[in-house]
């Protein structure tokens, strides 16, 4: 194979930088690069017979050194290549079959004007190159770096194709490297990337017995008869590719034991919806296989089979009569099924896409003897089990159908809504799949195309390189607003509604009161926000005077439909300077203001505001802001230095209304030391 390696050149790209353009140094390198090759192999096999699977074969294999010392003698430092390999090295081949293949032009001589430049140019040579469909699972054309950073940066490509006129073979090989290393394997390159290909250019081999001597040394297997696929080959894999378990809480899971071991739980991990699976919606399903063991979706680990049974319950293809969930005795009020919807965001009807979740016990999670399988948590994020109550577990996904992301966060503004969790030791599991071909009105303040653009499209464009959370671009709200239904949705399926009975009397009677009271614009005041003040005595000095106790005074009120925009003036006060102040809401009522506790223990169903984070127009710049108690308080610290007496902070905040019933309550805002202090409020 000929040698080929790459100038340098102003503003080119290095290998040191290529090696960190994904930006994701949590996620494991195993799971990134099985998200990265299982979507690349899906994404070649649309074009396919819908009713067959995609194949995507996983190899882990021991290989002698002597095969790369002889096929890329070439541009290599041989003695370097020894002195960092002295025991036998292994390779992984990942191997996907009946798909298109690298197709397309093998140099960019050959791209007419405005041409396409195909799979093979894409894969090999252009990274960083996004993909314009909206359907495609990628879309930065970074994802392809982890494939570098899992062994010494060589990756060698076959594929082979259907031209129309008949079957063609290819094969190249990079080799991407940190230029800055003492030990690198390139000679003389200076940036660290380099090619192997056909001695006519920088293009691949073609001839069937070139490619065959490669394959042969490697010890993989050509393309033949009617097949066509691509074949992925990383030499020299690194030895510590497997993550770090932290043992304190238990023993280590199965799959650390081995590569083999692991890659087969990340295949389920973010492709249990399309796993084995005939009833996939939309495209072909995947069958993959680890060492010759094809992974069978009966064989998947509970949690995985969960995630399945709800996404074939969203889609409503497979009877539910013989899922997993139902075989394992779970009833129907123990599934959620909601449909989320936004309003003022899509062409036609409201629909975003579907919520389904399940509160499952650890017996139906087969978390007992004799199965005695790993947790969730365990499962999903490779921790150990932290107890009741167990956060709740969210994955979304668009068409293709690969997990985006795990998530757990018990946040107030996550897609759990801040439900922490059932006490009796259930487990609670949810996904959310979009409605992909809704149209959404074409907005250029809201971050969309001036042209109408799917859901599809847009969550496409919200994810990142690594494809890892969706973050709306340009003011877009779209991913918020799911993710905030979803998580009343869910707040409200851990919740169940109280019985009208539980209502005290004497908050129907402040309820009939509010109703005749409040301005007709959504919810409102009764003079209670001119000045929130605790119920102790506490210093009445003027304005930007040092007060001993904190004091907030609201300067101005805006109602809204839904809201509440106040102005408003805090006095930090004179005791216990270094302690943080929290701003609080709590509910009018003719006993004093409940608070959120007192209303969560009486039974009163969801609390029914929520404070939105500040907007702090005067502050040290040491100012932090968080929210907590489940958004009916925010928290403001600053670093002792800053906080001198007479201290004064001025901005907006708004009081959202979270439930239909507050539009007959009244909110109280006020003013507390922190109880992380220890101080009375």
């Amino acid at each position: 194979m000929k040698y080929y390696s790459l100038p340098l050149q102003p503003m080119q790209e290095s290998g040191a930088f290529l090696l960190r353009a994904l930006q994701n140094d949590e996620t494991p390198l195993l799971d990134l690069l099985v998200r990265e090759s299982v979507q690349n192999a899906l994404d070649a096999g649309r074009n396919g017979n819908q009713a067959l699977p995609v194949s995507v074969d996983f190899h882990i294999r021991e290989h002698s050194l002597d095969a790369i010392a002889s096929t890329f003698s070439e541009g290599l430092d041989l003695q370097m290549l020894g002195k960092r390999y002295l025991r036998t090295p292994k390779l992984l081949e990942i191997r996907d079959s009946d798909t298109e293949g690298l197709t397309g032009p093998m140099s960019f001589d050959s791209v007419g004007t405005n041409g396409q430049h195909g799979n093979f140019l894409k894969l090999v040579f252009e990274i960083g190159r996004t993909r314009a469909d909206d359907d495609a699972g990628g879309s930065w054309g970074l994802g392809k770096t982890c494939y570098f950073r899992m062994g010494a940066g060589l990756v060698i490509y076959y594929s082979r194709i259907n031209t129309g006129d008949g079957y063609e073979e290819r094969l190249v090989a990079s080799l991407v490297e940190d230029e800055n290393r003492d030990d690198r394997l390139q000679l003389t390159t200076q940036t660290g990337i380099a090619w192997w290909g056909a001695s006519d250019g920088l293009r691949a081999i073609t001839a069937p017995e070139q490619i065959q001597e490669v394959l042969d040394a490697l010890g993989a297997q050509p393309f033949t008869g009617k097949t066509t696929g691509t074949a992925i080959i990383i030499p020299l894999l690194k030895e510590n590719l497997l993550p770090v378990f932290d043992e304190e809480g238990g023993p280590m899971p199965w799959w650390y034991s081995s590569y083999e071991n692991y890659v087969n739980v990340a295949i389920q991990r973010w492709f249990s919806a399309r796993l084995d699976n005939p009833f996939f919606a939309s495209g072909r399903y995947l069958r993959a296989s680890v060492n010759g063991k094809e992974i069978a979706s009966a064989d998947m680990l509970p949690i995985f089979r969960v995630s399945q049974c709800l996404y074939d319950r969203a889609v409503g293809e497979a009877p539910e009569k013989d899922d997993y969930l139902t075989a394992r005795g779970v009833k129907n009020n123990d599934v959620l099924c909601r449909a989320i919807q936004l309003r003022g965001e899509f062409v036609s009807s409201s629909q975003a896409g579907w919520l389904l979740a399940v509160a499952i016990t650890p017996r139906q999670l087969q978390m007992d003897a004799p199965d005695n399988v790993p947790s969730p948590e365990t499962c999903i994020f490779s921790r150990t089990d932290s107890g009741a109550p167990h956060r709740p577990i969210m994955t979304f996904m668009r068409s293709p159908g690969m997990s985006i992301c795990w998530d757990d966060s018990i946040d107030s503004r996550g897609w759990a809504g801040g439900f922490a969790g059932f006490s009796d030791g259930r487990y609670v599991i949810g996904l959310f799949l979009p409605d992909s071909r809704q149209e959404l009105l074409p907005s250029e303040a809201r971050g969309l195309r001036s042209t109408i653009q799917n859901l599809e499209g847009y969550l496409r464009s919200c994810e990142r390189a690594d494809h890892a959370a969706w973050v709306d671009i340009n003011g877009g709200r779209v991913v918020e607003k799911i993710r905030a239904q979803c998580g009343r949705a869910l707040k409200d399926f851990g919740v169940p509604p109280q019985p009208s009975v539980t209502v005290k009397p004497l908050m129907r009677m402040s309820r009939k009161l509010a109703e005749l009271v409040l301005p007709s614009r959504g919810f409102g005041g009764d003079g209670r926000f001119g000045k929130a003040t605790p119920r102790r005595a506490i210093g009445q000095g003027s304005r930007g005077s040092a007060v001993h106790l904190p004091e907030l005074e609201i300067m101005e009120v805006r109602y809204a439909a839904s809201a509440i925009a106040m102005k408003w003036c805090l006095k930090w006060g004179m005791v216990q300077l270094s302690i943080p102040r929290e701003i609080t809401v709590s509910v009018d009522s003719e006993t004093g203001p409940i608070t959120f506790d007192k209303w969560f223990e009486g039974g009163l169903g969801a609390f029914p505001f929520r404070l939105e984070s500040p907007r702090i127009s005067s502050a040290p710049p040491s100012l932090k802001s968080m929210e907590i108690a489940d958004g009916t308080a925010v928290r403001l610290t600053i670093d002792a230095a800053y906080v001198q007496p007479g201290l004064m902070l001025e901005g907006e905040l708004n009081v959202s209304m979270t439930d239909a019933g507050g539009k007959l309550l009244r909110p109280v805002v006020g003013i507390r030391i922190s109880d992380t202090s220890g101080a009375a409020e």
